[in-house]
């Protein structure tokens, strides 16, 4: 008797293990489905999204002035850190010119404030560095008078001369720019980069008495120019 109840308590206890080891594997938690939107953007890490902000200023237009250049400007940038990948960006500066062009004896003078807004691309996320490599895409505008005045012109019919000078002609420019840029860590939470522009321009109004030479924010008047800045960034990171 004693015999069968033992074999009867082991083929239970045999009917028991599998069973448990079922239940143990079940209660492994499972992680949660991504969205199709997390799975695209590829945001596998459970950092918070809010990485911090970064303030940053261009050292390229006050130094270019300096040196000699025809143009002045001065800006400066707030930038938001997410998922230490994407930056949105706005971008505010003061671009000046008063310089007399030697070939056609042409002076032109305006000052005016710009702005752009865009975001930046770390194609370097996935690498935990404090610096990076970065794309982006920035939209400008600005809204500016400007004056111009040169030789008289002759008229060649009647003959005679007619003075070339006009003040506070009125107008606005829209454009787009395609960067490219570096930054690397100086010392802690201070960066420094660099950022390489090609800028495209959208529109600009004309006035029929002379084209503005210089847009600020843009530079030169022309379908499409190169530009670069020296970017001096100070990181603020989140803190939970």
């Amino acid at each position: 008797m004693s015999r069968s109840i033992i074999l009867l308590a082991i083929s239970a206890l045999l009917a028991i293990l599998p069973a448990g080891a079922q239940m143990r594997k079940q209660r492994k938690p499972v992680e949660p489905e991504r969205s199709k939107i997390a799975q695209w953007l590829d945001l596998t890490d459970t950092i918070p999204a809010f990485q911090g902000v970064n303030v940053m200023t261009d050292l390229v237009g006050p130094g270019w002035s300096v040196l000699g250049g025809d143009f002045f400007s001065v800006e400066a940038a707030l930038e938001v850190n997410l998922y230490n990948r994407f930056y949105p960006i706005v971008e505010a500066g003061y671009g000046s010119t008063d310089a007399i062009n030697e070939d056609t004896e042409l002076h032109y003078k305006t000052a005016a404030p710009y702005f752009r807004l865009g975001a930046n691309y770390n194609v370097q996320y996935k690498k935990k560095r404090p610096g990076y490599i970065l794309a982006g895409l920035r939209v400008g505008y600005t809204a500016f008078e400007y004056d111009i005045d040169g030789p008289p012109l002759t008229d060649p019919v009647w003959g005679g001369e007619a003075p070339f000078h006009f003040e506070g002609i009125k107008s606005h420019a829209w454009w787009g720019e395609l960067l490219v840029g570096v930054r690397a860590q100086i010392y802690k939470n201070l960066h420094m980069g660099w950022t390489f522009r090609y800028k495209i321009r959208f529109s600009v109004e004309n006035s029929p008495n002379a084209e503005p030479w210089y847009i600020p924010g843009f530079g030169e008047n022309d379908n499409t120019r190169f530009g670069a800045t020296y970017d001096l960034v100070y990181c603020i990171p989140y803190k939970k």
